[in-house]
């Protein structure tokens, strides 16, 4: 069973690009064959490793089948304020149908940075979404503002489709300072680390590293179902 890895949410700058490379990182490490797409045309740098889907000027279905045909996996950033364009085109194309008929699965991951809005957001994609997809929430530390997660309509909702949620780490005050020194994004940073200065390299690297463990938790959404069957028999 394949998988096509949706990363939605439409907050700004609510961490979706860099929970997307943080994901192909791991599916690398993992040994996956995929593909990292992003919908933000702003995304294709030169140090990009992926392609750009533009969702919201007439996205030719086509494009999916290819990829799900040549690819295990298929991970997508939808940039802010496309998650409903990409819910139209899943209603259009009868979506869930047809991943079934390609031998694949949608899961939806959704970063929480335990704002309101946040909250807000995910209870909206759940019910767009429904039982279309898995779930798995990604827990971005918050601040002082953050608000209660546990028994608000947010994870109510999520936690009816059976969701898996996965904490990631936070930047640490060495890492903030090296991207500040090297005035990169972070997003940005991730996608070739050793094309950094040493020390930014090497917090980047460190911060992947603690993403990478966190996802194992979401392995039995993130991986193909064969690369999960090796895992286990390991």
């Amino acid at each position: 069973m394949k998988k096509l890895i949706v990363v939605v949410n439409d907050l700004e700058r609510s961490g979706k690009s860099a929970l997307a490379r943080a994901i192909s990182h791991h599916l690398n490490e993992s040994e996956v064959k995929h593909l990292l797409v992003t919908s933000n045309e702003m995304d294709m740098t030169d140090s990009y490793k992926g392609e750009f889907w533009d969702l919201e000027d007439q996205f030719d279905v086509s494009l999916l089948i290819g990829a799900l045909d040549s690819y295990d996996a298929i991970v997508l950033d939808v940039h802010t304020g496309a998650a409903r364009n990409w819910g139209e085109f899943c209603e259009s194309e009868d979506l869930e149908n047809l991943l079934a008929e390609l031998d694949a699965e949608m899961t939806m991951v959704i970063p929480n940075n335990q704002s309101e809005r946040c909250n807000e957001e995910m209870t909206d994609l759940a019910e767009i979404f429904a039982d279309q997809a898995d779930y798995i929430i990604a827990h971005l530390p918050g601040d002082d503002r953050a608000v209660k997660w546990k028994a608000s309509p947010a994870e109510k909702a999520v936690r009816y489709f059976g969701a898996s949620e996965v904490n990631f780490p936070g930047m640490s005050d060495d890492l903030v300072t090296a991207l500040e020194t090297s005035e990169v994004e972070f997003a940005n940073a991730l996608d070739n680390p050793s094309e950094l200065p040493r020390f930014a390299e090497v917090q980047v690297t460190q911060w992947l590293e603690k993403a990478n463990e966190a996802l194992v938790a979401g392995h039995d959404y993130l991986l193909p179902e064969a690369v999960v069957e090796v895992a286990l028999d390991y």
